[in-house]
């Protein structure tokens, strides 16, 4: 411990005595160390982090699997649900769960009507879970019965200080929630979350008897895993049941299988892709600060060449030296991390600034004992990658050239400046690959943002406003395997007159209703038949969706004047006005892709189309053909879309799609900013209905950029590490060539003198950088083939060997390591022969 100890303190005395040495290769190593502590951390958040629950890697999902889309991960249904649950043997206990929002009226101090986010748990969710009530109780199986759930909630810690001031006489309180008393039996503890801040609220699942015979799935069923089952056991049990189920009833569940998921990857497994390709870039970045600094200790190790001759020619073996060098780096490593623990600090903050709402356990991103932890194994790892390979070419010098100290040049100069410039030529080839990764990603975000959207979406207001399944709907019958539901008038009537009070608002130049957010959400997918042509074969999808060659376009019903709101172009017909009324014929609009996919030889205007998915229904005549819209700025195509007026859908509808008949989004343009405009709306849709507040207020502005706001994250933090690699390696560059010219200022010299001119010095020193940088970036491009096909997925109208990317990218570099080149080049042309010669 006395010699490692004695080589510490010599590798202090270096780093003090060459302060600009050490600068250069601590910040090297801090940008490198600091980047992947940052990415390190959000994984250790996200994807490490136990949940907050009590043994939380036992806690498992289950999804429902269809045959023909393996990669879907849909909801189970309620028959699925209990045959699992009381037949499988893997599991302690199990229950379901799904999410929903409500309706907290007005109460008597006056407070305002508000939505509120929660969740519907069974009652042996909460035993899953293993939480306790702060205070009151938790509803029962009694209190959870099919059909007749009891009216009791369980409110958040959130909820109670905002609403009820922490009163602790809360319980026994009753509220009013989407018009109907509900009773607070219990308030849940502080520390309480399950996958967001937003969570005001538990209810009893409330399972309603057409859901009992629906073959969709509506819930999530949550197991705690026995101790001693596996995963991979629990997933071969639930494999067996969902094949018997399969085999038993193939009308609810033929061709579906069932995937379980540890409620950590359910949450954030989306995530892990993404963080694990940002930590492959920072660990490139690492690896081109090692590799910077192994070439400035390369350097440092030729002027120590006749230390090292000493030590050896007095008795010191190799290994003795190698570990002397290698020793001597730990405390540039040290310093490297602790700048980098700084740096990550502060890293930290910009992103929890810069990322977008939502983002999973922002509150909870910190440098923690575990991401230390990981510094201090990355400061090691280091100081051995970075030290080891200097340290063995150093520890072999050529004792009598070494102890001359006769030359500056010849082989052995060129021997040293052979690694270092394999170093070079590898820090060349990383940054390559990052910064190709990054370009493809900007060129992909660039068209996302470039594409068409059919619609203004400037100044344009939405919220939504929206009735309680049970005031909207009551259950019919079933049909197709799916509940069918009377749909009561109450809905349609109030959002006709919420749109006549906010038309006459001030500042609002147009308003217009429809069933999903503009630009932001695709319709129903609806099957329909032509007149006059055979019907198509059925859909295999559950529910009659899209599968299959069935007849499906995107359903979305409007009121008058949607598309003059939006400003959406009508190409052909007319549109719809307050005399399509329910009882008026039934008409309908389609958008240009359908027209041209179903109607390519003939005019669509005046024939007849009836949806296919509720028995009984009438023809509806085309009226008009309007402009294609998307549903998101992802979207690549338009796809086929259908509009009918809100007042002539058809009074039975389909339970699963019941929120399109029970709420409504508004858009209002308006003339200013219209986010001002948002209390006078409050205000205005309380004149109309108190109980029932407006909400999800927003701009359609911010819909389309909370789309990208993922893609805008990945995208610059992959600039910033391809930039810092950029960076890194142009030191890396002139540092190689600016050693390079000073151990050959004598050969240039002696060159001059015997009649080479400016050029011939500039050809000789720009071969050697070239040479570098060509090598690199065909090993560059090499990686960039390889490793990029792992974002493919992410990428939009552009593949993953774009050959403009690659070739713009490659320029780029081309000029960095040019312009890193530039200063020791004119050093080398300036050189006076005289000089020249006398240099040692």
């Amino acid at each position: 411990m006395t010699t490692v100890w004695q080589d510490v303190q010599y590798g202090l005395r270096m780093m003090v005595k060459r302060p600009a040495f050490t600068i250069v290769a601590a910040l090297s190593l801090a940008l490198g160390i600091g980047a992947n502590t940052v990415i390190f951390s959000l994984i250790n958040t996200t994807l490490l982090r136990p949940l907050p629950f009590d043994d939380p890697g036992s806690l498992v999902v289950i999804w429902t699997v269809p045959a023909q889309n393996k990669e879907a991960r849909n909801g189970v249904n309620f028959s699925a649900y209990t045959t699992f649950r009381e037949q499988s043997r893997s599991f302690e206990a199990m229950g379901a769960l799904t999410n929903i929002s409500k309706n907290l009226g007005a109460d008597e101090n006056g407070a305002p009507a508000e939505r509120i986010s929660g969740w519907r748990f069974a009652p042996s969710v909460l035993q899953v879970l293993r939480i306790k009530p702060a205070l009151g109780r938790f509803y029962t199986e009694d209190e959870d019965q099919i059909d007749n759930a009891a009216p009791v909630i369980v409110i958040t810690h959130r909820l109670w200080k905002r609403h009820f001031n922490s009163d602790p006489a809360v319980i026994g309180k009753t509220l009013m929630i989407d018009q109907q008393p509900i009773i607070v039996i219990g308030v849940l503890p502080e520390n309480f979350s399950f996958f967001g801040d937003d969570v005001d609220f538990i209810t009893p699942l409330g399972t309603a008897r057409p859901q009992v015979t629906s073959k969709l799935g509506f819930s999530i069923p949550l197991g705690r895993l026995k101790k001693g089952v596996s995963l991979r056991q629990a997933q071969a049990e639930i494999d067996t049941i969902a094949a018997q189920l399969a085999s038993a009833d193939p009308e609810r569940h033929g061709g579906n299988s069932a995937r379980l998921q540890t409620l950590q990857e359910a949450a954030y497994g989306d995530l892990r892709n993404p963080l694990l390709i940002l930590q492959g870039a920072v660990a490139f970045v690492l690896l081109i600060g090692c590799a910077n600094v192994a070439g400035l200790l390369l350097a440092r190790a030729a002027s120590r060449r006749t230390e090292v001759a000493v030590r050896t020619a007095l008795g010191a073996g190799r290994g003795r030296i190698v570990r002397q060098l290698v020793t001597e780096t730990f405390p540039l490593s040290v310093l490297g991390g602790i700048l980098g623990v700084f740096l990550s600090w502060g890293g930290l903050k910009l992103f929890i600034a810069a990322a977008p709402p939502g983002f999973p356990r922002l509150d909870e991103l910190s440098i923690d004992a575990s991401v230390l932890g990981f510094t201090a194994l990355v400061v090691v790892l280091t100081s051995v990658v970075f030290g080891l390979v200097p340290a063995m070419q150093a520890s072999k010098p050529d004792l009598m050239v070494s102890l001359k100290e006769s030359t500056r040049s010849g082989t052995e100069g060129v021997a040293r400046q052979y690694l270092r410039s394999v170093l070079v030529t590898l820090q060349i080839a990383m940054s390559l690959v990052l910064l190709i990764g990054a370009g493809l990603m900007i060129n992909s975000f660039v068209r996302v943002q470039k594409n068409t959207l059919g619609a203004d979406a400037h100044n344009v207001l939405t919220f939504d406003f929206r009735f309680a399944q049970n005031d909207a709907i009551t259950p019919y019958g079933r049909y197709r395997g799916v509940g069918l539901w009377d749909v009561k008038p109450l809905p349609a009537l109030t959002f006709d007159r919420v749109l006549e009070r906010i038309k006459g608002i001030p500042a609002v130049a147009s308003a217009a209703g429809v069933s999903r957010p503009p630009l932001n959400s695709g319709g129903i997918q609806m099957q329909f038949l032509i007149e006059g042509r055979p019907a198509p074969p059925p859909s295999t999808a559950p529910g009659g969706g899209p599968q299959g060659q069935a007849q499906t376009a995107d359903y979305f019903s409007i009121t008058p004047n949607y598309f003059g709101t939006m400003k959406i172009p009508i190409l052909r017909g007319r549109d719809i006005t307050a005399q399509d009324s329910a009882s008026s014929p039934l008409v309908i609009i389609i958008n240009q892709t359908m027209a041209r996919r179903f109607f390519a030889n003939e005019d669509p205007l005046g024939r007849r189309i009836t949806l296919d998915f509720v028995p009984d229904e009438r023809p509806r005549e085309i009226i008009a053909v309007v402009g294609d819209t998307r549903t998101s700025q992802m979207q690549k195509e338009p796809s086929p879309t259908m509009y009918v007026p809100h007042v002539q859908q058809t009074p039975r509808w389909p339970g699963p799609q019941f929120s399109d008949r029970a709420g409504m989004y508004f858009l209002l343009r308006t003339s200013g900013d219209p986010l001002k405009l948002v209390e006078t709306v409050k205000r205005a849709v309380a004149d109309v209905d108190a109980s029932r507040p407006a909400a999800n207020f927003r701009t359609v502005e911010q819909n389309l950029s909370q789309q990208t706001q993922f893609l805008r994250l990945y995208i610059l933090l992959l600039g910033i590490f391809g930039g810092i690699a950029a960076v890194l390696a142009a030191i890396g560059i002139y540092g190689v060539m600016a050693y390079s010219v000073a151990e050959r200022t004598r050969e240039i010299g002696i060159r001059m003198a015997l009649g080479a001119g400016s050029g011939d010095v500039v050809k000789m020193v720009l071969r050697h950088a070239l040479l570098m940088v060509g090598i690199g970036v065909m090993l560059g491009l090499a990686g960039s083939f390889a490793l990029t096909r792992v974002i493919k997925s992410a990428l939009y109208g552009v593949t993953a060997t774009d050959p403009a990317t690659y070739a713009g990218i490659s320029t780029l570099l081309l000029l960095v390591a040019i312009i890193a080149c530039l200063i020791p080049t004119r050093r080398a042309v300036a050189v006076h022969p005289t000089i020249a010669l006398r240099y040692e």
